[in-house]
């Protein structure tokens, strides 16, 4: 299963705070394609690895057109890709020094006049996919597309949490990568949640996932929590920037590591992509900005220049 390699850390929840006070991205979001790959009935393989609830470990784009997505990420981030059979439409794989990082699906956007935008799709590893979205819904959720097991990648749902937040939960059948991988410019490194209910989304995902919720550290403790699973940090939930309405659907912003986020942000604009949050130094020194590709799907860039091996816990 492709994981997200990156650092974790209590303090990298600031890595996002001061971006979700600035950024602004689409209130609607294109729903993610259910089957990116041939589905198969069979049973995951029994795996002796580790699962980790709670790690993000995979993530997938939705996109209207797969060739220019692969030609701006091949470009902006150094991904090769390898085309995929899937029984309908098209879909690739992302790679980074030789391991999976993401997934690509190409799904046309609907014709209207104002129609959603692509997306990127988080996936939360859980050992009980079934289990996990019967309870999304007690507790609020949607569950977006019904537990499927996928050849390949293992049992997966689509979830739409209580403010709307797409996500998805893995069960992989080779269980998840251990959390000292180190990471390189091209992999995923932190994830966030913007909300406007960070303490009822942080409660969701903390009955949900298991996940320990601590505030964040000051200067960023006004309604902000880090989420944690295993002693490591996984993600924030932060506020929606102001600049939103209040009733604006809540989504997660993941971020890729790379070398330099000024030249990031420049090459995303050379290649068709657009500059939502300038590059800024958050509250930890780190240096952040917020890009979209050229079909409008949102994603960071972080600079990360921490000597200790990744995956660090607490």
């Amino acid at each position: 299963m492709p994981p997200f390699h990156r650092p974790s850390r209590a303090g990298t929840a600031a890595v996002t705070l001061s971006a979700a006070l600035s950024i602004g991205l689409g209130l609607t979001a294109a729903a993610p394609a259910a089957h990116a790959q041939t589905t198969d009935t069979q049973p995951a393989a029994a795996t002796s690895a580790p699962v980790l609830p709670g790690k993000i470990v995979y993530a997938q784009l939705t996109t209207p057109d797969l060739s220019k997505a692969k030609t701006f990420y091949g470009s902006l981030l150094g991904w090769t890709f390898q085309d995929r059979p899937v029984s309908r439409g098209h879909y690739a794989e992302a790679f980074v020094n030789g391991h999976v990082v993401a997934g690509l699906v190409e799904r046309p956007l609907p014709d209207t006049a104002n129609p959603p935008h692509p997306i990127w799709l988080p996936f939360i590893s859980a050992p009980d996919v079934p289990a996990l979205a019967k309870s999304s819904r007690q507790w609020g959720a949607k569950v977006v597309f019904r537990p499927t097991m996928i050849q390949g990648r293992g049992e997966q749902a689509i979830i739409a949490d209580p403010q709307g937040a797409l996500f998805a939960t893995l069960r992989a059948p080779q269980g998840d990568p251990n959390d000292t991988d180190t990471t390189a410019q091209g992999d995923w490194i932190w994830n966030a949640l913007l909300t406007s209910t960070p303490s009822a989304s942080a409660g969701f995902y903390q009955k949900l996932f298991g996940y320990q919720v601590e505030a964040a550290p000051a200067p960023d403790t006004n309604q902000r929590y880090i989420l944690e699973s295993q002693s490591v940090a996984r993600a924030t939930v932060n506020p929606l920037p102001p600049r939103l309405p209040p009733n604006a659907r809540a989504r997660w912003l993941s971020f890729v590591q790379v070398d330099s986020v000024g030249s990031a942000a420049e090459k995303a604009v050379q290649l068709g992509g657009r500059v939502l949050v300038e590059p800024h130094l958050d509250h930890q020194n780190s240096m952040i900005a917020i890009l979209a590709d050229p079909a409008g799907a949102a994603f960071g860039v972080m600079e990360w220049h921490d000597p200790i091996a990744a995956g660090d816990a607490k």
